[in-house]
């Protein structure tokens, strides 16, 4: 899918993270001895997705409940920035996956403790993934986040500053995107370096794309605070060094910050659950038995960005290494 995450060392794949771990986490899913259970997983995102795929691989009866219309979450938005298109290979296999295993999808359905319950399920997985976060940027409530801005790109004004504070790629491909576009972007980062945290290719990609739109580039810099003054928003940026503060103006400021996970859903269940809604780590950091259903009600657990703001290779890595327990 031309992610390139396979450039990191040690050596694994964005959406197959068996890979570089087959001593304890299978290429191809086995059924289990404890086949049958009915699952229901919440959210259908890139965690999700993978949880109904392994666990209808394992052999059980999976409902996969998603509030929008379609599936795929996050990874959706990400595919809307031409440098990342391919990505929506990760979706389109395992949406053909689900339909192949049988899984029953019910989209349209933004989740609430009832209906989880109704289909009476000995399992519940919650993949709910999370919303933009702004962090401590003052007048946040003035910002996009790049969700805004890739989902709707017609709301994008001429004259955009881009902030990120989290090195990761959803800043940089929303910058190069909207650059691409005509419009003026300047790109401010809290980092020494742009997107430290890919690989070098990707790194290079985006450098190189930022650089061919004429996107201003400023580094080691936080925003402080954004203010609305006569159509345009005032941005007060600091100096990670040395502490000097810079004013400048633009129609528009696009925040990125990560996610803050949704877990209104995860909280109601909580209290009802078998196993109060406790992962043990220890279950999660190399092989480990099946769990033994409980003597009744249902387990819980939740995955991907439910749990924290993290990359898609993490999201797959939970749902497969908890799936495998079933």
């Amino acid at each position: 899918v031309g992610a390139s995450h396979c450039l990191y060392r040690p050596v694994h794949c964005i959406h197959n993270p068996a890979t570089g771990r087959e001593t304890w986490l299978p290429q191809v899913i086995g059924r289990s001895a404890d086949a049958g259970r009915k699952a229901v997983v919440v959210g259908g995102g890139p965690a999700g997705l993978e949880a109904a795929r392994v666990l209808a691989e394992r052999g059980h009866h999976v409902v996969l409940l998603e509030a929008a219309d379609r599936l795929g979450g996050q990874l959706v938005l990400a595919a809307k920035a031409r440098l990342r298109r391919d990505l929506i290979g990760i979706v389109d296999w395992r949406v053909a996956e689900l339909e192949r295993l049988g899984v029953d999808v019910r989209l349209n359905v933004y989740a609430e403790a009832l209906d989880v319950l109704a289909d009476a399920p000995d399992l519940v997985l919650v993949a709910t993934g999370g919303i933009p976060d702004f962090g401590s940027v003052g007048g946040s409530e003035l910002c996009l986040s790049v969700f805004d801005a890739l989902g709707n790109p017609a709301q994008v004004a001429d004259d955009v500053l881009i902030y990120d504070a989290t090195g990761r790629h959803p800043a940089p491909s929303a910058a190069a995107e909207i650059a691409a576009t005509g419009r003026t972007v300047t790109f401010v980062a809290r980092d020494t370096s742009i997107a430290p945290e890919m690989e070098h290719h990707s790194s290079i990609t985006y450098r190189k794309a930022l650089a061919g739109h004429d996107v201003r580039v400023l580094l080691e810099y936080e925003l402080v605070s954004v203010h609305a003054r006569e159509g345009w928003r005032e941005v007060v940026l600091r100096h990670l060094l040395t502490g000097q503060e810079r004013r400048e103006s633009h129609a528009q400021v696009i925040v990125e910050h990560g996610t803050v996970p949704v877990n209104d859903l995860f909280d109601e269940l909580q209290p009802l659950s078998a196993n109060d809604g406790i992962t043990e780590i220890e279950s999660l950091i190399g092989p480990a038995p099946l769990r033994p259903r409980p003597a009744s009600g249902f387990e819980l657990h939740r995955i991907g960005d439910a749990v924290s703001s993290r990359s898609v290779h993490a999201a797959m890595l939970d749902a497969l290494r908890l799936g495998m327990q079933f």
